[in-house]
């Protein structure tokens, strides 16, 4: 059974729905025809970026991002109390914005060890590529394989969510040959630096297991990462 996001997580990502839509432009896409074009208001006045234009492409996903954080929006009003009153602690997370932005996603099959393509990433496994759906479905933004510093030791997370409601990244890792007793060593050396540099899992590390034959269902995926997020919201929200 698909578990449910806390109530008082939904009211604090609508309310920065509400702030991030308040700061962006009413946009529109059009078609003439057969061009797309795109229309926006700014200071009252309409401006109109065509197809041909080197803007274009920048204005198209800006008008595809507004239309998802709108889709969102309506979802999460269409919930019963995710309207509360919520305050948050301050928060001083392991990993925040500043460090996010510096990370560099993987997009490349450079090493022979990535077959498989998702959107713009190659990906070592089926397993990474539907763990990925999972995240593209629930709206999340991610960078895949960032190389990231703990110390003097560096890692590659399979994934780094970031989470803007709270300023805080989420680790999640697919551990894919866990029948191989080399691979599980090794990941047991990394996930301990995790945990010396502050990681709580289940918290703001998500670690899900396969093997050779098997992987967890995408409602598992989901879930797992739902009942982190829970339990981030029961950490950082006031009571």
């Amino acid at each position: 059974m698909e578990l449910e996001f806390d109530r008082r997580y939904l009211s604090i990502k609508l309310n920065y729905i509400n702030k991030q839509l308040e700061s962006l432009p009413v946009m529109y896409r059009n078609r003439r025809k057969d061009k797309y074009c795109i229309k926006y208001f700014c200071k009252g006045k309409l401006h109109e970026i065509q197809s041909t234009s080197q803007r274009f492409e920048n204005a198209e996903k800006e008008f595809f991002r507004i239309k998802r954080l709108k889709e969102i929006k309506r979802k999460i009003e269409s919930v019963a109390g995710s309207y509360q009153s919520v305050r948050i602690k301050e928060i001083s997370p392991v990993l925040g914005y500043e460090e996010y932005c510096r990370m560099e996603s993987r997009t490349d099959n450079n090493d022979g060890n990535h077959p498989y393509n998702h959107k713009e990433f190659w990906m070592r496994s089926r397993f990474e590529v539907a763990m990925a759906g999972v995240l593209d479905g629930m709206g999340l933004e991610y960078k895949y394989e960032p190389r990231l510093s703990l110390g003097n030791f560096q890692v590659e997370p399979d994934f780094v969510v970031y989470l803007p409601e709270f300023n805080c990244c989420m680790i999640i890792e697919c551990e894919g040959m866990t029948e191989k007793i080399d691979y599980v060593t090794r990941n047991g050396i990394k996930f301990a630096q995790y945990l010396l540099n502050g990681f709580t899992f289940g918290m703001d590390m998500v670690v899900l297991h396969g093997d050779k034959t098997h992987m967890p269902s995408p409602e598992l995926m989901r879930n797992s990462v739902v009942s982190a997020i829970n339990l981030l919201t029961s950490y950082y929200v006031l009571s």
